[in-house]
């Protein structure tokens, strides 16, 4: 079965750039918080912290019965609360312990990640299963007995492909609606979420099919 401290260095590389080999999980967590906050006004997710946005923090501390995090506290997140965030609000909305193969489940987990648990959805179209959102014994099973994981891997890489170059198609249109003519190369990658675009497919690209 999957194991999620396997998928926490790839999360924290993506997000922060950082990487330790010979690092434990938290001590590579440590490391990235030099370079793990970002605020880009493009991005819809807001302040964000190792991959964390303040929203997600936010809702996380409400479940904890914590008072509401300022910006300044999601910069000092600890480990343990991130932790938890990633395990309780994603890894596990995945079911993913229960995914035989780790790569199908890095994958899962890193979309909703990503994209926010609504995704599920789209996994669930993906496998074949009816979108309810909710990752129960239908969909584990769908997963876990298709006979070619590797192409229904591809599968679901092909679709957050597909996913990704509908966001920065959407969100150009908008901008070009906003300034009434078609934009600029240069604009595009200034005030659109086409800035977005390589990172996104550059961190697509590390995740890949192993049996």
């Amino acid at each position: 079965m999957a194991n999620c401290e396997k998928l926490i260095p790839t999360i924290i590389k993506w997000e922060a750039g950082t990487t330790g080999e010979g690092l434990t999980n938290e001590q590579l967590f440590e490391k990235a918080r030099k370079k793990g906050f970002g605020n880009d006004p493009v991005d819809s997710g807001g302040a964000t912290m190792i991959g964390v946005t303040l929203s997600t923090y936010t809702s996380y501390c409400k479940k904890k019965k914590k008072p509401a995090p300022t910006v300044d506290d999601l910069k000092e997140i600890t480990y343990k609360e991130w932790y938890e965030i990633f395990k309780s609000m994603f890894w596990d909305k995945m079911q993913a312990d229960r995914i035989e193969n780790q790569s199908i489940a890095n994958l899962c987990v890193n979309t909703i990640w990503g994209s926010g648990a609504g995704y599920i959805k789209t996994i669930q179209r993906v496998v074949g299963v009816n979108p309810d959102g909710v990752v129960g014994n239908i969909t584990l099973r769908a997963i876990n007995e298709n006979p070619h994981p590797d192409y229904l891997f591809q599968r679901l890489w092909d679709r957050r492909k597909q996913f990704f170059e509908d966001i920065v198609e959407k969100n150009v249109a908008a901008y070009e609606k906003k300034i009434g003519r078609k934009a600029t190369e240069a604009e595009k990658l200034k005030y659109t979420k086409k800035k977005f675009i390589n990172g996104w497919m550059n961190r697509l690209n590390d995740f890949k099919y192993e049996p």
